[in-house]
């Protein structure tokens, strides 16, 4: 995190370089057999594709040119000042989108005649997409049916590049010839004004995207497809932590490759997501829960007890494609690998691995 207390998390800046302890001598592509960390979502992470963030002549400079896939074990951007001290923050990636979103509290004093009370939560989204995708895709529908056009009409360039604001208060701002954000605002007076102070702000700086775990190898030909951290300030750990990766042979869908399976953990109950599927499993034990591939359904195997610190804790892997079911090889291996999940060296030294 930054250093400035109203900037994102308020805490000491990090090593330059946050890689958390891997074994030596290992490739970064986990291979089945071979222990390593989950980690490898850090430097030298050998993706399907080179990766890489928006080029740009300084920090504090918009990008001359932004690049059609984006490195998903890299954090891109970072934010200004905020309305206050930053309380949760998390950074999701994929191979064309980076999301960044900020909540807090504000450090100003009210009083009776404030709109909002002292315990209001401000929030801020920026949604950065890769050149000619979607910044809008997964929100499009929400805006529309809420009545505001999208993106909207055209307001006042930021930083000399165009941008458009709809009724709702969300930016749109082309920052690289034909690559967008999508900003949003709430929980303050004027969430437009906060939405262009927010895209003011942006600062382009790349830091490998540290998670604090661990596991036992993946499967053969398993690279990095997303990853997405998600921390509150009164948490030692974290809310959810998880990488989700592709298979080779790459495969599209409509123009974007979709994760075949997800490894992480969470902070709901081994109990949380039941249907009439599940299975109660005994791992190592360990309770846990069973969801087995079936045709198009995805199968969520999940273990609790969580050891080393986070005892509130649930170890997930999800599989959602018949290739990664066949890959991971069915249930009992599934239950293995989520039971293999730890808290990596170093997890308690947040500026290690904190989106910031």
């Amino acid at each position: 995190m930054a250093s400035d207390g109203n900037e994102t998390g308020g805490a000491a800046p990090a090593p330059d370089v946050e890689v958390l302890p891997a074994r030596r001598g290992r490739r970064r592509i986990l291979v089945l057999g071979a222990v390593a960390t989950v980690v490898a979502v850090a430097a030298g992470m050998t993706v399907w594709i080179v990766g890489r963030g928006p080029e740009s002549v300084g920090p504090g400079d918009p990008p001359d040119s932004a690049p059609t896939r984006f490195d998903p074990g890299q954090q891109l951007i970072r934010l200004g000042p905020l309305p206050g001290p930053a309380r949760q923050v998390s950074y999701t990636t994929e191979l064309d989108m980076h999301v960044l979103t900020v909540a807090g509290r504000p450090d100003v004093p009210f009083d009776r005649n404030d709109r909002y009370p002292p315990d209001s939560n401000w929030r801020v989204e920026v949604m950065m997409a890769a050149r000619d995708a979607d910044v809008h895709r997964y929100d499009r529908e929400y805006d529309e049916e809420a009545g505001w056009h999208v993106p909207g009409g055209s307001v006042a360039p930021v930083r000399g590049r165009p941008a458009r604001q709809n009724e709702g208060g969300i930016l749109s701002w082309e920052y690289a010839p034909d690559a967008w954000m999508r900003i949003s605002a709430s929980g303050v007076d004027q969430p437009h004004d906060l939405a262009r102070r927010v895209a003011e702000g942006i600062r382009w700086e790349t830091t490998p995207l540290a998670l604090p775990i661990q596991t036992m190898a993946l499967p053969d030909g398993a690279v990095l497809g997303g990853a997405a951290l998600r921390w509150a300030d009164d948490e030692s750990v974290k809310d959810y932590a998880y990488a989700q990766y592709l298979l080779k042979p790459i495969k599209d869908h409509d123009g974007s490759p979709e994760p075949d399976f997800m490894i992480g953990i969470s902070a709901q109950s081994v109990a949380d997501g039941r249907d009439n599927r599940t299975d109660d499993v005994t791992v190592s034990g360990r309770p846990g829960t069973a969801i087995d591939w079936a045709r198009t359904d995805p199968a969520v195997y999940r273990v609790g007890k969580f050891p080393g610190g986070c005892t509130e804790c649930v170890a997930e892997v999800h599989i959602m494609s018949r290739r990664a079911n066949e890959a991971v090889g069915g249930r009992d291996k599934a239950l293995k690998l989520a039971a293999s999940i730890r808290l990596a060296d170093g997890h308690d030294d947040p500026a290690r691995w904190r989106a910031r």
